[in-house]
Order: C-alpha cells, then structure tokens, then sequence
C-alpha cells in the first residue's frame, strides 16, 4: 500500500503548498519550473547603462538643439 504525498514544500517561501501547484499561493511564486522566460526582443536591452548611454545621447541632443536655437540667428 502506497500512500500518495498530496503537500509539498514551496521552494522560495518554505510554506505547505499543493503537490501540483502552478503557483505558490503564499508567496506568488512561479514553480512552473520553466526557467526559460518567454521575453520579448528588447528584454536584454532593459539594463542601467541601456538607460544612462540613452539618457546621455538625448541630453546631447537637447544641447545641440539648445545652441543651434541660441546661434542661428547669427
């Protein structure tokens, strides 16, 4: 005679949770186990110096903007 386990442990919180939970009712956790994300094209690009190099660039060209506004009239 088998006994069937019907509870598990969730990896991420530690609390009791179903044996074929999706999603951890606790903690929200994923444990569908799929570790590939399926992320847009643009998910790599999502990073700090992504933002800084663009942030940079657009003031760049606010500064060209600026002189060329300033000295057309020249």
């Amino acid at each position: 005679m088998s006994v069937a386990k019907t509870t598990t442990k969730c990896p991420f919180c530690k609390e009791v949770i179903a044996v074929g939970a999706t999603r951890c009712k606790h903690c929200h956790a994923d444990l569908t186990g799929d570790k590939k994300k399926k992320a847009g094209a643009f998910a790599d690009l999502n990073t700090f110096r992504t933002g800084f190099l663009t942030g940079v660039l657009f003031s760049v060209i606010l500064a060209v903007l600026a002189y060329l506004q300033f000295f057309a009239g020249e």
